[in-house]
């Protein structure tokens, strides 16, 4: 089994360097590493071709630019030429542990007819120490999830730093929505969730950063896209955990642009919201 990890970049250059070790580190040596730079502004690039000259010249690291699209466009061309068919993403301001693939790869052969597989992942704001968030599934659980929005309303499941996507099946759905800048990722899991199978081993394998640029921080701005996807397509909640996961998201957003004092984008989100049901 190989695997393509596909790493969008855009103005990290001080992650990028522990991001990609991350990946070289990996104690399962099978994959490609396919870094597409968004029209990054710092000296990221710079950054990368220094310290990885002989891995870009080989073709172990492929470098792809392109100018500023966002986080979508530079995932959907990563997985679109992928070789290989099993394709993980991470952000380049995370990293994996040295096992990440390795249990990527063993959880992909026994549970082979997943389109969607995760792994359990730490925490770490501004460099203190890491901890566990809550999981939406019991610690070592390992295997397909019965009710993917379920446990997702429960806690984490899946993220943009700890899934596996299996190539088809993201390109079937058009891959992540061009141009969104809130819950891209989220929709994604969403579709796939819905057109077939899920399967995750609850075991820490991934470090998310939250960092000094507060990245992730900024995108609670927008509306996030499923409400937009769903009322656009006068698409209907599919089931109680459907709706609660969907509950759980506004939820969360809503309260962050309240404690924030963003009462507009919270009024745009509690709108976006009511669309879906009426």
């Amino acid at each position: 089994m190989k695997f393509s990890v596909v790493v969008p970049l855009y103005n990290k250059s001080y992650s990028i360097v522990r991001c990609i070790d991350s990946i070289l580190s990996q104690s399962y040596g099978c994959f490609e590493i396919i870094v597409v730079n968004d029209g990054s502004t710092d000296d990221s690039v710079e950054i990368l071709k220094s310290w990885y000259s002989d891995r870009i010249k080989n073709g172990q690291i492929r470098l792809i630019e392109q100018e500023n699209e966002g986080v979508s466009a530079a995932r959907n061309k990563g997985a679109q030429i992928a070789s290989h068919d099993c394709v993980c993403f991470l952000d380049a301001d995370d990293e994996w542990m040295p096992e990440f693939l390795e249990r990527m790869k063993q959880l992909i052969a026994d549970f082979p007819l997943a389109d969607l597989y995760c792994l359990a992942h730490k925490v770490c704001k501004f460099g203190r120490k890491s901890f566990v968030p809550r999981h939406g599934l019991p610690f070592g659980y390992r295997g397909y999830i019965e009710d993917f929005f379920d446990a997702s309303a429960r806690g984490s499941v899946a993220n943009s730093s700890k899934v596996c996507v299996r190539s088809d099946a993201l390109m079937k759905i058009g891959g992540f929505p061009v141009g969104v800048v809130a819950g891209e990722d989220l929709y994604v899991w969403i579709r796939l969730a819905l057109n077939g199978l899920v399967a995750c081993y609850m075991f820490p394998s991934v470090v998310v950063r939250v960092s000094k640029d507060d990245s992730r921080s900024a995108r609670r701005n927008s509306v996030p896209y499923p409400f937009i996807y769903l009322s656009s397509n006068k698409l209907k909640p599919k089931g109680w955990s459907f709706n609660k996961y969907l509950f759980v998201i506004f939820y969360k957003h809503f309260l962050w642009s309240i404690a924030s004092l963003k009462f507009r984008e919270a009024w745009l989100r509690a709108f976006a919201y009511l669309r879906v049901y009426f």
